[in-house]
């Protein structure tokens, strides 16, 4: 099997979380000759937010109100994942960013420095009603309908425009699957479109 890079981008409720845990047990299963990692930037920023201190205050109180964080705390957070779990021979799972202009920059020139080629970046399709509906169900403390719907509005506004940019830079292959289906259903098209069976 290749060697990975796939960033899993969609709106909030989409199930990102689930399908990268799906994808990296199959990775798991089915390449034991690497280890996959998984950069999740909404794991990583709300693990910052939870330690103590001033500026990690600051950014808890942000993200419950549903905002994008400014560049320097991503690229800390980013960074010492990646400075931290890149050995060279891996598959490498990214969800939850780039969700902007800036933070594209960013990622690109990790991936530029790792020196991974083609990434591939899957995008999980679902109406905005969807979104709203599966996101209040699932009970995260900032999940509040105000919050989501801010989300939502950041992901129109400054995500669709990167996810446009992934779709037409010939760097990276694009990949949609419908993500209102069943869990295995969409895992099932995940797999197949990435050619893993």
């Amino acid at each position: 099997m290749e060697q990975l890079t796939v960033i899993v981008a969609g709106p909030q409720g989409s199930g990102k979380d689930t399908q990268v845990a799906l994808l990296k047990k199959f990775l798991e299963e089915n390449d034991t000759s690497r280890k996959t990692v998984h950069f999740d930037a909404g794991n990583a920023l709300r693990a910052f937010a939870d330690k103590k201190g001033y500026t990690q205050a600051l950014v808890k109180a942000s993200l419950d109100r549903g905002e994008l964080q400014p560049m320097f705390i991503l690229a800390d957070v980013m960074s010492e994942f990646f400075v931290s779990s890149m050995t060279g021979n891996e598959h490498l799972l990214v969800s939850g960013f780039p969700r902007s202009e800036n933070q594209l920059m960013l990622f690109n020139s990790a991936m530029e420095f790792y020196k991974r080629a083609h990434p591939t970046l899957l995008f999980l399709s679902i109406p905005e009603s969807e979104s709203i509906t599966r996101s209040l169900r699932r009970g995260r403390p900032d999940d509040s309908e105000e919050s989501v719907r801010n989300r939502l509005r950041w992901t129109h506004e400054q995500t669709m425009p990167v996810i446009e940019g992934f779709r037409k830079n010939p760097q990276y292959t694009y990949i949609e699957v419908d993500g209102t289906p069943p869990i295995e259903t969409v895992h099932a098209g995940i797999v197949s479109k990435l050619g893993l069976v």
